[in-house]
């Protein structure tokens, strides 16, 4: 539960919110106290894998799948006309696409949601707003990793000061360079050398003391994979601090396996089988590249940003 200040007086209202991302589409809703506090109500996910298509296209499968969860979801949980008020955002994927229309269109027409495409600015400052609101660090990088890009927002003294989107997302990447269930080692050094590349002139160094904090899926999934290995250090994934070396141990697990292999790998949930070495590998160069020797996970995202937006700073 969220919370600044209590005041009976104010109205409360339900809101529903759904943020369209690049691997999956997630629904929050949630009763506001506007200005004070905010409850969760539920909380759902659904893979659809809206990046996983082409270079600038929704695969049409992923479409489909997009508008059949946003259906179900509103079905079930707006069932009269005085339903949750709607904030719909949409991603990378959706951002960078040739075809935004064939998702948007639809979803407009048949369910009456209106869309808010957000800018690369936009997603990355509702990540660090989550992130700033639920761990205390002051200064160092936000490292989200989606399943389109790398959103990285330098922070100092607990304010975004610079920010880069690389198209670096751990679906992205995958259909791009490892797309064979064991990559040859060729095929590992070109991807690690374009990670490097892009990197170059967007990733500040870290200075003495800072961290990097991660977020995304595949940053939970690592978590959640360090967690079962190491039984008995922690019950919860937010806060949890990764070295550098968890990492790059984790990463050299996931690749000498083959995906029929990893979809068992305790802690990992099967459908991220396919996609977890790259962002594995996204998260580890960009850890050794900038000098982050420490990544403190954040389990938080952009819907949790939209939130706290909604209650503190958005209507009411």
């Amino acid at each position: 539960m969220g919370r600044r200040h209590q005041d009976s007086r104010a109205k409360q209202e339900v809101i529903a919110i759904v943020d369209i991302g690049s691997t999956a589409v997630r629904f929050l809703l949630a009763r506001v106290t506007p200005g004070a506090s905010y409850r969760v109500l539920v909380e759902e996910r659904v893979p659809t894998r809206l990046g996983g298509g082409a270079p600038g296209t929704l695969p049409r499968e992923a479409i489909e799948e997009t508008l059949k969860a946003v259906h179900r979801f509103f079905s079930k949980y707006s069932p009269t006309a005085w339903g949750p008020r709607v904030v719909a955002v949409a991603t990378s994927a959706v951002r960078g696409a040739r075809n935004p229309e064939q998702l948007l269109g639809p979803l407009r027409r048949k369910e009456g949601i209106d869309v808010q495409v957000l800018s690369a600015r936009d997603e990355a400052k509702l990540g660090v707003d989550a992130a700033l609101d639920s761990l205390p660090f002051k200064d160092g990088v936000v490292a989200d990793l989606g399943g389109a890009s790398l959103q990285l927002s330098r922070v100092r003294d607990r304010r975004v000061v610079s920010m880069a989107s690389l198209p670096l997302g751990a679906v992205r990447t995958t259909s791009t360079f490892l797309r064979a269930n064991r990559p040859r080692s060729r095929e590992l050094q070109a991807f690690r050398q374009e990670v490097r590349e892009r990197l170059t002139g967007a990733l500040p160094a870290a200075g003495r003391g800072e961290v990097m904090v991660g977020m995304g899926g595949t940053v939970r999934s690592l978590a959640s994979i360090h967690m079962r290995a190491h039984r008995g250090e922690r019950k919860h994934r937010h806060g949890l601090t990764l070295q550098q070396s968890d990492v790059t141990a984790i990463r050299e697990r996931l690749e000498a396996l083959s995906l029929r292999k990893r979809r068992k790998i305790r802690g990992l949930n099967a459908e991220r089988a396919d996609i977890i070495l790259a962002g594995a590998i996204v998260l580890e160069e960009t850890m050794v590249f900038g000098g982050y020797l420490r990544l403190i996970v954040c389990t938080r995202g952009v819907r949790d940003g939209l939130l706290l937006r909604e209650t503190f700073n958005g209507r009411g």
